[in-house]
């Protein structure tokens, strides 16, 4: 990729426009005109511009996820940071260890058949689902360790579910649950079971060491937030929620009747309530150490936030040069496909099937 694809002169004349055009930056169906998207002003892209302010969706709800109510309840002003502002979190290799094993397990029970595919194949399953990006500072034999560590935790687990294996009622089940007319939390369930009676179960996986008691899990903000979205998708609430602690191959699992849904509304729409109005003010908590925007925050006396805005500059630059690309690529193959269509028009005009070919 090279800049070389943001020539703005170059663009407007591929799409039509002379030198004295005077073109505008979204043709009649909508796509990008290759422009300096670094000068253009605000609405200059019309429909393709965000219409709402962040997290408000076209209905006037804020859009949530367990994470972001999470995030919200631990700091306010990390949530805006990652949220409102958008800037770009660091990539680690703990992250990046989750959802390689969450991906193994999504292929390891997303099948049409009902064997239970053999310990080899999970093992394939993670190397093809193996998200490399929070390693890339690792030396490789760290790197090594994280993955040994992977197929260590993943073969203890296909020997704890080969013998009760079957086929789940889905898989990474994604939903969209409005809650009254103020909010609408998004997610993907890990996984959900079904038995013999139809009952429905929620499974979510968990990779970190510690396991919760039965008493925490029963408290779990994401398991009721799940429960509701089942019956959301399914039409009824599940019998069970559980949380898988995959690396101590542990499972916690609750009746659905100890969760608090009541609790679990309030917290989405207390959240949402303070979204709109706009409550970001920063809590120090044992988590700072760890936070990607600690440079930034007005709680601690370091805040030249040098490091978090060259990351959120650097990301712009990014996607600036992929979005020139991009339009770049499309206005080739849009040029590719008006000379094909053309030369297909003329044979079948003049009865010669085979002129298009360039035969």
């Amino acid at each position: 990729m090279t800049d070389g694809a943001a020539d703005p002169g170059a663009a407007d004349a591929q799409a039509g426009g002379g030198a004295d055009a005077a073109p505008s930056a979204v043709d009649a169906d909508g796509a990008l005109r290759l422009i300096d998207v670094e000068a253009a002003p605000p609405g200059t892209y019309g429909e393709l511009e965000p219409a709402h302010p962040p997290l408000i969706d076209a209905q006037g709800r804020v859009r949530l996820s367990f994470s972001r109510i999470d995030t919200y309840q631990n700091c306010p002003r990390k949530f805006r940071y990652a949220y409102i502002d958008r800037l770009p979190g660091r990539p680690g290799p703990h992250l990046s260890f989750g959802s390689s094993i969450h991906g193994a397990l999504e292929a390891f029970y997303d099948r049409k058949l009902p064997e239970c595919p053999s310990e080899e194949d999970l093992l394939g399953f993670l190397y093809e689902a193996w998200d490399s990006t929070g390693f890339a500072e690792l030396p490789r034999e760290e790197q090594l360790s994280f993955y040994r560590h992977a197929q260590d935790v993943l073969r203890r687990f296909h020997q704890r579910a080969a013998p009760r294996y079957r086929l789940p009622a889905d898989t990474e089940a994604w939903f969209e649950l409005p809650v009254d007319f103020e909010a609408t939390v998004v997610g993907s369930i890990d996984r959900v079971d079904v038995d013999e009676d139809g009952g429905l179960h929620v499974i979510d996986y968990k990779t970190n060491r510690k396991v919760k008691n039965r008493e925490r899990v029963a408290k779990s903000l994401q398991l009721s937030i799940y429960a509701l979205a089942c019956r959301h998708l399914y039409g009824a609430l599940p019998r069970t929620v559980s949380l898988d602690f995959v690396v101590p191959g542990v499972e916690v699992r609750v009746d659905v009747e100890d969760l608090d849904l009541e609790a679990a509304r309030r917290a989405v729409l207390d959240t949402a309530a303070a979204v709109r109005a706009e409550h970001y003010e920063p809590t120090p908590n044992p988590l700072c150490d760890w936070c990607d925007f600690r440079a930034l925050c007005p709680a601690w006396e370091s805040t030249d936030g040098g490091p978090a805005l060259g990351e959120a500059v650097d990301e712009a630059r990014r996607l600036r040069r992929r979005l020139h690309h991009e339009v770049r690529a499309l206005r080739e193959l849009e040029d590719g496909v008006r000379r094909l269509a053309g030369e297909l028009s003329d044979a079948e005009s003049d009865g010669r099937p085979g002129a298009a070919s360039g035969a």
